[in-house]
């Protein structure tokens, strides 16, 4: 609805000289989501580590902000075509950007405890986690209605992520309909030139060893083509 109109006629290419606002609107949105994919192909992983999840935290809390700054940035487009402000309710992305915060900043003082058993890993519930910042806490006075199974936490945290999000995009859509009968929104969203462009650059997947090529737009991702410099796989 907005960023597809986006591109050159016949490219998968923003067109040269598009309006700022919904350039990093593109850029926000891509971005947001590359982050929640990252975060569910580690979710996956998360019960065969031994280790505190703090890597997921951190694509977790990287997707929830760069969502927070694609309704930041929407908005105003809507309030400056509409001249007035859309009220998207944030609240539920705000509570869980402070959780996946807390999560995240823990690995930055020190590699937080964990609980093992023969059976689980287990960490600190959000709520506790101020309680249990010393190994020695973890040890030896842990009490088990304060930790919870790694993978149901980080799976519970991805769902409610997407729920949120789901939420909040489902306002801006509807909201949107008023957009597409507003002249000042259409003439922004259709200024610049369609040009042919067929160059990409590579960059590294952020939850894996594997290489994306993406297109200079950040729009369009694909595997390396085989045989290319890049398909590093074995045959």
């Amino acid at each position: 609805m907005h960023l597809y109109p986006l591109r050159s006629s016949g490219s998968i290419y923003l067109r040269r000289g598009i309006d700022e606002d919904f350039e990093f609107l593109a850029m926000f949105h891509y971005s947001a989501f590359v982050n929640l994919v990252g975060a569910l192909e580690k979710i996956s992983k998360a019960s065969q580590n031994l280790f505190f999840p703090g890597d997921i935290y951190t694509t977790l809390y990287a997707a929830n902000e760069l969502a927070g700054k694609v309704i930041e940035k929407w908005s105003a487009i809507y309030q400056e075509c509409e001249r007035r402000d859309p009220q998207i309710n944030t609240t539920r992305l705000e509570e869980l950007g402070e959780r996946f915060r807390k999560y995240r900043n823990r690995i930055h003082e020190q590699l937080p405890a964990v609980v093992l058993d023969a059976y689980s890993v287990r960490i600190p519930r959000p709520e506790k986690m101020d309680s249990y910042v010393k190994w020695t806490d973890v040890l030896y006075a842990n009490k088990p209605e304060d930790f919870i199974e790694v993978g149901i936490q980080v799976n519970n945290d991805f769902r409610s992520l997407c729920s949120a999000l789901q939420n909040a995009w489902k306002e801006m859509c509807e909201l949107s309909a008023k957009l597409l009968k507003n002249q000042d929104y259409m003439q922004k969203r259709g200024k610049g030139e369609s040009v042919t462009l067929r160059a990409s650059f590579v960059v590294q997947s952020v939850s894996s060893n594997t290489s994306l090529a993406y297109s200079p737009t950040a729009v369009a991702a694909v595997l390396p083509s085989p045989g290319s410099r890049f398909d590093k796989g074995k045959r």
